[in-house]
């Protein structure tokens, strides 16, 4: 599954709605790191899990190269979640 481009997770959707998808993927994976990181860490933590997801970040790539970038400690957790909500975008669709 490539994780990099929606277009080849569904490529039978017009590109309108895979870009609603994608914006959706994106913004639900945010708000589930945030809740599970929000339970994980303290105060300091919080602070940089919260200017870290909530950017304006909009496609699946961006929000990929600014994990690896901006917090490659915490990409393995990352991707599990993407992962998670890939499926549930895929599951909601059939």
């Amino acid at each position: 599954m490539a994780i990099s481009n929606i277009s080849a997770n569904f490529p039978s959707l017009p590109p309108s709605l895979q870009k609603e998808l994608e914006a959706w993927v994106v913004n639900s994976v945010k708000v589930k790191m945030i809740k599970k990181l929000d339970n994980l860490l303290e105060t300091e933590g919080k602070v940089n899990a919260r200017k870290l997801f909530l950017t304006p970040v909009f496609t699946i790539l961006e929000l990929v190269k600014k994990v690896e970038n901006d917090a490659p400690e915490i990409k393995t957790y990352f991707f599990k979640q993407l992962s998670e909500t890939l499926n549930e975008a895929e599951k909601r669709l059939i």
